[in-house]
């Protein structure tokens, strides 16, 4: 179980990424990140460490990401064991002109943050985000079809 101070101090974490995304400021970004962090991207392209993350992100951001905005739409945080929190977050994207010059559309992203609490408080472990797929999600039935 999340307390509520723990609750909103996750809450926080997510709502200073916003921030720092929107102010292409990947050192803030990063700033609640363990060293050993990991993250993946909607791409599939996989980091390891806080220092390659801020990096690769900083790159983003002063070249195809250099106008691309997101907000937080929908913040659920999980309890995953003790110390441990999970955040499976909805983020919706501006459109951007992605590398070679492929235009992507306004999307959303679902992400999913795993978190530790330390001594320093609560850090992001691993994150992983994918693209919103909004035709199939209007398909989707809430239950598997019966055989």
């Amino acid at each position: 179980q999340i307390s509520p101070a723990d609750d909103k101090a996750i809450r926080r974490i997510l709502k200073d990424q916003e921030t720092a995304w929107n102010k292409h400021d990947m050192n803030a970004f990063t700033k609640a990140f363990r060293d050993d962090a990991q993250g993946i991207n909607v791409v599939g392209m996989y980091w390891q460490g806080k220092a390659e993350l801020s990096k690769h992100l900083t790159d983003f951001h002063a070249t195809f990401l250099k106008n691309c905005q997101e907000y937080l739409e929908e913040v659920q945080v999980h309890s995953i064991g003790k110390g441990y929190a999970m955040a499976v977050n909805i983020w919706k994207v501006d459109a951007f002109t992605g590398p070679g010059g492929v235009e992507i559309p306004a999307c959303r992203h679902r992400s999913t943050v795993v978190l530790a609490k330390g001594a320093d408080g609560w850090q992001v472990v691993h994150f992983h985000n994918t693209t919103i797929d909004e035709a199939a999600l209007k398909g989707a039935s809430a239950q598997p079809p019966q055989k």
